[in-house]
């Protein structure tokens, strides 16, 4: 892929590898990692994600702009995160269903991260005009995440966590902000009240809630991992409720 994006390069490009470290064919950890990092590259920047486990099949293969940057990947819920982020979606400008080059080989079926993505990426990156990559496309078409938004009854607020890192944290998809001072989170087998401000704040192998990187809530367990501890994981629900109830 880096060798077909420098071939086709008509200006320096700089490549950032972010992770080859996702599970293979997990579509719902790539959305989280782009989620993360989308906004902390440059505004210009091609962001070019393949994560893709029907690769050769109809899935369309498409190009994204939102928030001044282009997003490059296949139409399998990839770059849902774009309609739904932790703290708001982010608007999509347009978007384009990429079609293949004239006179160009047919793409592997097995590859289109080097000969569909990468070339597309490429073009972007070089200051090649959108319309020459396909016809534009409704944002609202875009093959979407299988997760409901967080929600907020009265005093109980409901979301789920939407990833585990490396470390077994559990991040959810809650905004710290719709915490009451007196809330309680039930997640797993435990039973929380009270952000600490650092994992220093409580004893060896006992849980805490956390504000995370992006704002949201975390659950961990300080010198172990929430996820084992607490029998939870990713797509699991986590309920607050305020401490009157």
């Amino acid at each position: 892929m880096k060798g077909a994006i420098l071939a086709r390069a008509r200006v320096p490009i700089v490549i950032v590898d972010i992770t080859h470290a996702l599970p293979p064919g997990d579509i719902w950890g790539g959305a989280w990692v782009l989620r993360r990092i989308w906004m902390r590259f440059p505004a210009g920047t091609v962001h070019l994600c393949v994560v893709d486990p029907t690769v050769g099949s109809a899935r369309r293969a498409i190009a994204a702009r939102a928030g001044e940057r282009w997003f490059v990947g296949p139409d399998n819920g990839l770059l849902g995160f774009l309609g739904h982020a932790p703290l708001g979606p982010i608007r999509i400008e347009e978007v384009r269903a990429l079609r293949a080059t004239p006179g160009a080989p047919l793409p592997a079926p097995t590859f289109h991260g080097r000969d569909v993505f990468a070339p597309a990426a490429a073009a972007l990156a070089s200051g090649r005009p959108e319309e020459t990559l396909g016809e534009r496309v409704a944002p609202e078409s875009l093959v979407g995440l299988d997760l409901a938004p967080p929600r907020r009854d009265g005093d109980v607020i409901e979301g789920t966590i939407v990833h585990v890192d490396g470390f077994g944290n559990l991040v959810t998809d809650v905004p710290v902000e719709w915490l009451a001072a007196d809330a309680r989170v039930r997640v797993g087998s435990a039973r929380l009240a009270g952000l600490s401000a650092s994992y220093a704040d409580v004893a060896p192998g006992e849980p805490l809630l956390t504000r995370g990187s992006i704002g949201t809530l975390e659950v961990s367990v300080r010198d172990g991992r929430a996820d084992e501890a607490l029998g939870t994981g990713r797509g699991d629900g986590v309920r607050i409720e305020t401490a009157h109830r």
